[in-house]
Parts: C-alpha cells; sequence; structure tokens
C-alpha cells in the first residue's frame, strides 16, 4: 500500500504504520480490535502503541476501565518533518565543517616499482581538464624509463593534452624536445646549470606528482592546497625560465 510506505519513508516500522492507519479508520479503539485489524498479536502491539505514543502520532484516552488508543491528526507528521528539517539546518554549518576538515587532508600515494612508476605517467597524461605542468631534467631519466617519453608525445600529439614545461639542462637536440617543440599545445622553457632538477616532477588536477629514480619511486600527494602552492611556485620558476 502507498500510504504504508510514505510512513516508511517518514520513519516508521511496518507494523507501526499498519496501526496508525488501523487507528485512523477505526477510531479510539482498544487493543483487541486493532489486533483484529492488523492481525499483529497484542503483547506485540502494546509496545507498537508505545513507540507511536513517543512519535507524537498515538495517545491513550480514558474509557470506562479499558485503555482506548487515538491516532492524533496526520499533521503531526508534518510538524515534526519541520522540526526535523529545522534540527538539520541547525547542524548543517557543524556538520559542514567535519567535512571540509576531512577532505582538506591530503592523500598520499606512493609507486615503488617500475610498473607502478609507469602507470603514473599515464595518469598525469590521461584526459582531464586545465594544463598539466612540469618540470624535470632531460638527463636525469634512466634508460629503463625512457617510454615516459613516449607516453608524453602521443599524449600530446593524440589527447591534445596542454602542458608546459620547465627542462634542465638546456638541450635543443634532446629527441623529445625535437617531437614536441613545434606542437601547439606544449610550450617549453630551459633553466641554468644553477637551478637543477634531479627528479620528475608534474602537477596536474589537484594533484602532484614527484619521481625520484635514483630511489626508484613516486609520490603523489592528491590535496588543492598544495598542487594550488606547487603551481605559483611553478609560475615564479616560469617566469625567470629561459625561453625557446
Amino acid at each position: 500500500m502507498e500510504l504504508v510506505q510514505a510512513l516508511k519513508t517518514f520513519g516508521l516500522t511496518e507494523h507501526e504504520a499498519d496501526t496508525y492507519l488501523a487507528l485512523l479508520q477505526l477510531g479510539p479503539s482498544p487493543v483487541l480490535a486493532i489486533s483484529r485489524r492488523t492481525n499483529i498479536k497484542r503483547p506485540t502491539l502494546y509496545l507498537i502503541l508505545d513507540d507511536l505514543i513517543t512519535k507524537g502520532l498515538v495517545a491513550r484516552v480514558p474509557h470506562e476501565k479499558k485503555k482506548f488508543y487515538l491516532a492524533l491528526p496526520p499533521d503531526r507528521l508534518e510538524e515534526e518533518l519541520e522540526r526535523r528539517s529545522r534540527l538539520i539546518q541547525g547542524a548543517l554549518p557543524e556538520l559542514s565543517a567535519l567535512h571540509r576538515s576531512q577532505t582538506a587532508k591530503p592523500s598520499i600515494q606512493i609507486f615503488e616499482s617500475k610498473e607502478g612508476m609507469l602507470s603514473l605517467y599515464h595518469e598525469i597524461t590521461a584526459p582531464q581538464k586545465g594544463e598539466v605542468l612540469g618540470f624535470f631534467s632531460l638527463e636525469a631519466v634512466p634508460e629503463e624509463f625512457m617510454e615516459s617519453f613516449d607516453v608524453f608525445i602521443r599524449a600530446l600529439k593524440e589527447k591534445k593534452m596542454k602542458l608546459r614545461e620547465i627542462a634542465y639542462p638546456e638541450n635543443r637536440n634532446h629527441f623529445y624536445i625535437q617531437k614536441v617543440k613545434n606542437l601547439p599545445n606544449h610550450e617549453v622553457r630551459f633553466t641554468t646549470g644553477q637551478f637543477r632538477f634531479l627528479t620528475d616532477n608534474f602537477i596536474y588536477g589537484n594533484r602532484v606528482a614527484l619521481f625520484s629514480f635514483k630511489k626508484r619511486f613516486a609520490l603523489v600527494i592528491e590535496s588543492e592546497d598544495v598542487a594550488t602552492s606547487f603551481r605559483s611556485l611553478f609560475e615564479l620558476a616560469w617566469q625567470s625560465a629561459k625561453k625557446f
């Protein structure tokens, strides 16, 4: 029955809903009459009626020597919903603050295998909103990770990823630079020997990825604040880096 389902959505159990509907139809009634109408045994029905009284939907009424029960007007349901709504609205600021405190905590992942590190390059170059920023050493990438250059070349050509990079050292003849130098969605600048990069570093979305080839691990920090800070540092370095 749709009415039973509506009352269950409000928070009543199926037996509570059946009992309340029966009382609305019967009017003031003793437990025996309610039991016959609902097919609920009397010992159980007493417990249900007590719960409905607590919820403000049923009242006991004096009737000679017997206990009669009366369904209170359905308007009480609307009043209860409004009361609950006010409680939730009052608690929302504190609930939202708790949520923000949890989402503000950074998520950190560590990849310690060649396969895991290469999979991270694929994640960085996956289609996404916004540009990817990177600063890295052309010489620091070991032979076994040369595939990472191909991953970026394919992403730039096929996925039209937008990428800005600061590279060390200035080596315009490096095969990677030669492959991407004329692409409209890629821009590279160079830093001098005074400012060296020993790792691959990328900022994408709300993540920062750091690759250490000497120690063979990659670290990913997922945090909007951290990513924003790294973007600001990148922009500072970009302004002073040597144009291609």
